[in-house]
C-alpha cells in the first residue's frame, strides 16, 4: 500500500512539474511575441513621427498649398488694409 502511494504522489508530482514547465514555455513565447509586437510599434511610432516633422515644416505646407489646393500667394499691390 505504501509502494502505491509512494508511486502515486510521485507521479502527481511530475505530473505537475511537466504542466508547470509547459506553462512557462508557453507564457515565454506569449511574452516574446509581445515584446517582437512593441518594437514594431515603437519603430512605426518613430517614422510617424518624422513624417510629421517633415509634413509640418513651411516649404512643405506651401508646396501643398499650391499643388493641390492651387492657392498662390497675394501680391503685395492686391492687399486692402482695413482700418478700424
Amino acid at each position: 500500500m505504501k509502494l502505491f502511494a509512494v508511486i502515486f504522489f510521485s507521479s502527481l508530482f511530475i505530473l505537475g512539474v511537466t504542466m508547470m514547465r509547459t506553462e512557462v514555455n508557453r507564457s515565454g513565447r506569449a511574452i516574446g511575441k509581445l515584446q517582437n509586437e512593441v518594437e514594431i510599434k515603437e519603430a512605426r511610432n518613430q517614422y510617424l513621427k518624422l513624417e510629421i516633422a517633415r509634413l509640418s515644416g513651411p516649404e512643405t505646407i506651401q508646396e501643398i498649398a499650391q499643388d493641390k489646393l492651387h492657392l498662390r500667394r497675394t501680391p503685395p499691390q492686391q492687399v486692402i488694409i482695413l482700418e478700424d
